[in-house]
């Protein structure tokens, strides 16, 4: 399974891990999808899944989201996957984390493949909270809370567009900027019907 590489914008207490870690409704035959770094530096990061036992300490305090892809990219390129980091997510704790107990969850896209997929019907807007980048990429963001952090990796890695789209949906973003996820997830899991008849 993937590790999602995960930065600090902040300093970060160890109980705020702990809590991720504890919140997150992982299923048994699933682990901890975070692994942490610390400083552009960093020549290793955990990918067993095991948190720090320890306070973050970040040299990444008050970065943006360019310059965080941009770490992202060079640390891919310096010291590839680790046999286990995905190349397409990556993920920021920040003082709002803290705070909410969210976690704000990053995912790429080859715009060149949204573009094939979407040949036949150009004009398809691209859902939610996106940028595309001079990577040739479109990046989505999702503030989330810890709680529901694995179950919207795994529906959107797992899933077609139309789920990606959902958890991009203006009506399920709450006036703290943090998604609805517990609905969006009963909808993925047929609990509740989706309004607009695409999941």
């Amino acid at each position: 399974m993937s590790r999602i590489l995960t930065f600090a914008t902040t300093n970060i207490p160890a109980s705020a891990i702990k809590q991720l870690q504890e919140e997150s409704i992982i299923p048994e035959y699933a682990f901890n999808l975070f692994t942490f770094i610390r400083s552009p530096d960093q020549e290793e990061v955990q990918v067993k899944g095991t948190p720090p036992a320890e306070d973050i300490v970040t040299c990444f305090e008050g970065q943006n989201d360019a310059e965080i892809r941009q770490y992202f990219h060079q640390f891919l390129a310096e010291k590839g996957t680790m046999g286990k980091i995905t190349r397409i997510w990556f993920a920021v704790l920040d003082e709002q984390s803290v705070a909410q107990s969210t976690i704000v969850l990053h995912r790429s896209m080859k715009k060149s493949l949204w573009d094939e997929i979407y040949a036949e019907v150009p004009e398809t807007p691209i859902p939610g909270q996106h940028k595309v980048c001079d990577d040739g990429n479109i990046w989505w963001k999702w503030r989330v809370p810890f709680r529901y952090a694995w179950a919207i990796w795994n529906s959107i890695s797992s899933c077609d567009l139309e789920v990606l789209e959902l958890y991009s949906r203006q009506e399920y973003l709450g006036s703290d900027g943090v998604v609805d996820a517990e609905t969006c997830d009963k909808i993925v899991n047929g609990e509740l019907g989706d309004p607009k008849g695409m999941v």
